[in-house]
């Protein structure tokens, strides 16, 4: 017999089957028996739990529970109640320590004065100005400052303080009967080139 006939008849392995799955260990070729599990001997502690986990599911918390609704009729009563003791007992008004300027008396509101030396500065030149009495800081919150201010003169406050607040340039932008705004430039600023 020739070597190419025993090849021939030994075939190209299509009459063998073999398990490719057993090979890489997906599945055994032979069951193995388990063997039964093995009781515990009454003496013993039961074996500790296992640790828990790390990638394990994360525990969610427990969901809300819906509240019933109470009923039209219940709820619209209770607003009504509510309403009805509200309007039964007027609150007391909040005394405001400001009040109206009195005779002879202005608000003038100065901006911009960036720094409180800039407000004291500016509150010693004012009490310079021809007329200009008493002042009392009414507030000073981010470069504007509101002063009350006494004044008597024959001319309107605005005009006294055109014509000289010292170190200062005054631009008049709103005037009533009772408030006096003003822009206020510093001499110093107008020669500062910038």
């Amino acid at each position: 017999m020739d070597k190419d006939d025993k090849k021939k008849k030994k075939g190209h392995g299509h009459d063998e089957v073999v398990d490719l799955a057993a090979r890489i260990g997906a599945r055994q070729s032979q069951p193995e028996p388990t063997p039964p599990p093995e009781a515990a001997p009454p003496d013993e502690p039961p074996p500790p739990p296992p640790p828990t986990r790390l990638d394990g599911p994360i525990p969610s918390a427990p969901k809300p529970r819906l509240v019933p609704a109470k009923e039209d009729r219940a709820q619209s009563a209770m607003i009504q109640k509510a309403l009805a003791e509200e309007s039964q007992k007027p609150e007391p008004a909040i005394p405001s320590p400001r009040a109206a300027p009195g005779p002879g008396e202005v608000d003038l509101v100065v901006t911009p004065l960036p720094t409180p030396d800039d407000w004291h500065r500016f509150e010693l030149a004012l009490r310079k100005v021809r007329g200009v009495g008493q002042l009392r800081t009414e507030y000073y919150r981010h470069g504007v400052l509101k002063v009350r201010v006494s004044y008597q003169g024959t001319d309107r406050l605005a005009a006294a303080l055109r014509a000289g607040v010292p170190g200062y340039r005054v631009r008049v932008i709103g005037e009533d009967r009772a408030t006096l705004q003003i822009l206020v430039t510093s001499e110093g600023d107008e020669r500062r080139p910038g």
